[in-house]
């Protein structure tokens, strides 16, 4: 089957001597982290750390589609018991994130091949998160239903962004990092377990105590309130995200290094500028579609940045299919709902097909220097030894 060539024979060397470097524990980390540990020793000596992570992804997925089929238009709040699984498949995704490491360095088979599929996993579980949580706010096809995905994920592109340039992944501001936030999320989706239903629609879908200036319209709902304040802090967020990195261009390179830098976030920058442009009669159309389509492009851009620091090759700043994207925004504006709805999806499905090509080529081409295979601790020439003699 073809595939494309995504490294060069220099970013492979490179990926091959690449060392991750995590920044700073949060308090809640500390406390959690016995319990983890306890947790990873538990776990067969012969189980990938690939296999964890893809463990703890699989319920995520599977809780995405049912949150899909029970409010397809993003304003029928979860029953009882789907709020129940979702905030359980959120348990489970936080705490199997937490183990793949650990399992990783007891068992020496750290590699820059689960590095890329930890951190792409945890980018895809962003859509399921933002899923589960507006399941529960029930702000249907607001505009910021939308901006809270593009919050996020924005957020995870900066992170990964910082990492290219600092060669560090920053996880956390202070006492508040992305267990803090994990920890949010389920709270959210147990609140829809807790309340149930028809409690979680009248509180979300009525008018907010409060309003944040300049943001909230008089008698705004508290869904639509919460996402805005959410919108808010991640902003914040990527803000100084943003001055600390260029700070440290600054520092290492000078000014001259500023502009290579900024071109990067040139991508996310389009995406974030278009999402709002999109015709409101088809965000209430699709508003589900939508979402799925914003957060696998957000997601093949951060798997890209990712890679491409490892690799310390160039990250692509004009990137192709974003176009058809933009063309797909401007005619919104002017096709029937039902028409834009086919070409929406096949779109989708042609952009996930891209990736799932994209994503093997990178696997294969990973795996082949790197001497490993993506789910098993067997090294490919002890198999091959062993089927050599067996035949």
């Amino acid at each position: 089957m073809w595939r494309p060539s995504v490294l060069t024979p220099s970013g492979l060397e490179h990926i091959a001597n690449h060392k991750y470097k995590a920044g700073k524990y949060t308090p809640l980390d500390n406390l959690l982290n016995p319990w983890w540990l306890r947790m990873s020793e538990a776990l067969p000596i012969w189980f990938a750390p690939n296999l964890v992570t893809l463990l703890g992804f699989a319920p995520l997925l599977v809780t995405y589609v049912l949150v899909w089929f029970s409010s397809p238009d993003c304003s029928t709040p979860p029953s009882r018991a789907l709020a129940a699984v979702t905030s359980v498949a959120l348990w489970f995704y936080q705490t199997m994130d937490a183990l793949d490491g650990k399992q990783a360095r007891r068992t020496g088979s750290s590699s820059p091949l689960g590095q890329l599929f930890d951190h792409g996993c945890d980018c895809l579980a962003t859509v399921s998160q933002h899923s589960a949580v507006y399941s529960v706010l029930c702000t249907g096809s607001s505009p910021w239903t939308f901006a809270g995905l593009s919050a996020v994920q924005t957020g995870f592109f900066m992170a990964q962004w910082q990492e290219y340039y600092t060669g560090v992944l920053r996880t956390s501001f202070g006492p508040v990092g992305v267990t803090e936030t994990q920890y949010v999320v389920m709270a959210i989706a147990l609140t829809g377990f807790l309340a149930g239903p028809e409690v979680v629609q009248a509180f979300s879908q009525g008018p907010s105590a409060f309003q944040l200036p300049w943001l909230s319209a008089p008698n705004e709902p508290f869904g639509v309130v919460f996402s805005q304040g959410w919108v808010v802090f991640v902003v914040f967020m990527v803000v100084i995200c943003f001055v600390k990195t260029i700070g440290h261009i600054i520092e290492e390179k000078g000014v001259k290094g500023v502009a290579p830098a900024m071109k990067d976030l040139l991508p996310i920058t389009v995406m974030n500028v278009l999402i709002p442009l999109w015709n409101p009669a088809m965000q209430l159309r699709a508003p589900r579609l939508l979402i799925l389509l914003n957060g696998l492009i957000f997601f093949y851009l951060t798997a890209q940045m990712i890679l491409f620091s490892m690799a310390r090759m160039p990250f692509p700043a004009v990137q192709l299919l974003i176009l058809p994207y933009a063309a797909l925004v401007r005619r919104s504006w002017t096709l029937e709902p039902d028409v834009m709805y086919t070409l929406l999806l096949v779109y989708t499905l042609a952009i996930a097909c891209w990736i799932l090509l994209w994503l093997s080529a990178v696997i294969e081409e990973l795996k082949a220097r790197l001497g490993i295979y993506a789910f098993s601790l067997a090294k490919p020439s002890l198999r091959q030894e062993k089927k050599k003699k067996s035949n």
